[in-house]
């Protein structure tokens, strides 16, 4: 592991970004920005080693978190072998850099000295006051202008013991992205998750306080074998909020792209509020994205004291069962974009349930990534169609002649037919609907595309009869797979409820 530390607003953040190659932390002209470690594999010397961005050392955060970064500083200079100390070779040497260097040397750690925004070689001649430190000559560099980017790589190569240091990192299988409003949980149930299974409960910031977490959080650990990576995301605000204010507005954006990258989304609702403005904003997003998603309804210890309260001035008992069912259809009342997802229950401060969202997370991966064959996807369109002919709006008859699949991640389903502009939207819904109820897609988005008839059918593949010849049946299809927790549908067979308690 090499630490990037220094006193804030020195440049910490962009060089993580120049060294990575990638728009990692968040840049912005003002102290403070960072707040959580940032940690991202460099490639040093055909080597991978761990840098890690952090918060600026001695910043009195007006939140009141200064003693939460200075934790999280300490954390990444005890794990690390190298430290870089960045300094600002505009502004020169501070008692904030003399502090930093104190205890740099107290410590005994390993440190490269860097002076960042020495955009040029007459401002490398100013170098030598920093030479007070104790640390050595720093390294004049430019992450604004990419100077001297190659003697970082060339100086951690020489002070870094590479020997051990792994040749390749393995992608991850599951990239779960964690969303919601502010203070809906979703810090601490990336510490619970990563106290489960990396034995690290403070791997991000935690507190009362709305909008800690800027930055979007990789967190990479190790579950049944398999390479898992949470990204815990800024909570998302009302629109208005962004508008005025740039580290809201990127944090936002941030937030987004980790829905893009992710293979299954945990969208945290906070059960003791009711659903706001910005859950259903993020849920239309997700929808729009087709992305897997589980609804986690977090804080589930105060919404059963709140009931058992109730019921005791009422004089009556608290089925959770009952209360879980209720609050389902309150879900698919509130965001009905993303109907199709399941729900769970959990309370991330104990660490409760969290194994069952993993567990779920990857089922429902598996749903998405699958892929059905020409013939099994035909099969079901018959009985789709010998349970309910298709409409047009225009008075002209629908024929569909074959279905076969182009993608997985999302499920793409490609119809072929007559005429695409005269099918009803109601009647693609319905298809949607009995397709995720036939196919092994109980729980997960699919994509449908209507096609003409100009391309060829595949070979082998039956003609799929008139719908006004069909007769009602299922054709003998097999149910479809589906997770231990029960699908919200409300017009769809349920199972018997399991809900985790």
């Amino acid at each position: 592991m090499v630490a990037i530390v220094g006193r804030p607003n020195v440049g910490k953040s962009s060089l993580l970004n120049v060294l990575t190659g990638r728009l990692i932390s968040i840049v912005q002209d003002m102290p403070g920005v960072t707040r959580d470690r940032i940690e991202m594999p460099l490639f040093v010397g055909g080597k991978y080693v761990n840098l890690v961005d952090t918060g600026g050392y001695g910043f009195v955060d007006p939140d009141q978190l200064t003693e939460h970064i200075r934790h999280q500083i300490e954390l990444a200079m005890n794990q690390a072998e190298v430290v870089m100390f960045i300094v600002d070779a505009e502004e020169g040497l501070t008692g904030a850099d003399q502090e930093v260097a104190t205890l740099l040397r107290r410590k005994g750690i390993k440190t490269l000295l860097v002076a960042n925004k020495a955009d040029n070689a007459k401002v490398d001649e100013n170098l030598a006051d920093f030479a007070r430190l104790g640390l050595g000559m720093p390294i004049g560099v430019s992450a604004r202008y990419n100077r001297n980017i190659d003697q970082i790589l060339m100086a951690i190569q020489k002070n870094v013991d590479l020997t051990k240091a792994p040749s390749t990192i393995p992608e991850p299988e599951l990239l779960v992205a964690i969303v919601g409003k502010r203070n809906a949980g979703k810090s601490t149930l990336v510490n619970a998750v990563a106290e489960l299974y990396d034995g690290r409960g403070d791997r991000v910031i935690v507190s009362e306080v709305p909008g800690t977490t800027r930055d979007s959080v990789d967190v990479r650990f190790e579950k049944d074998g398999k390479t898992l990576t949470v990204i815990d995301t800024a909570g998302v605000r009302k629109k208005r909020h962004m508008v005025t204010d740039d580290i809201q507005f990127y944090s936002f954006h941030r937030a987004e792209r980790s829905i893009r990258r992710a293979d299954v989304v945990l969208m945290l609702i906070d059960g003791s509020e009711p659903v706001s403005e910005p859950d259903k904003k993020l849920a239309r997003y997700i929808g729009e994205q087709y992305k897997p998603v589980i609804i986690v309804v977090n804080k589930w210890d105060q919404v059963l004291a709140n009931a058992r309260k109730q019921a005791v001035d009422k004089s009556a008992a608290v089925s959770t069962d009952l209360l879980m069912e209720e609050y389902g259809e309150y879900l698919d009342q509130e965001l009905p974009h993303v109907n199709y997802a399941p729900v769970t229950f959990i309370t991330a401060k104990d660490g409760r349930n969290v194994q069952v969202v993993l567990d779920l997370a990857q089922n429902l991966y598996k749903q998405a990534t699958y892929r059905c064959g020409t013939g099994e996807l035909n099969r079901v369109m018959k009985t789709i169609l010998e349970e309910r002919r298709p409409t047009s709006d225009v008075g002209r008859r629908a024929r569909i002649f074959y279905v076969t699949q182009a993608e997985v991640a999302p499920p793409t389903i490609v119809v072929f037919m007559n005429n695409p502009d005269i099918l009803s939207e109601s009647y693609k819904r319905f298809m949607i609907n009995r397709m995720r109820e036939l196919l092994p897609y109980a729980e997960v988005p699919i994509k449908l595309y209507i096609r003409g008839r100009e391309a060829r059918k595949p070979e082998g593949t039956e003609e799929l009869p008139d719908a006004e010849e069909a007769k009602p049946s299922r054709g003998g299809k097999k149910p479809p797979v589906r997770s231990k927790l029960p699908r919200r549908k409300k017009d769809a067979p349920k199972p018997a409820p399991r809900r985790d308690r």
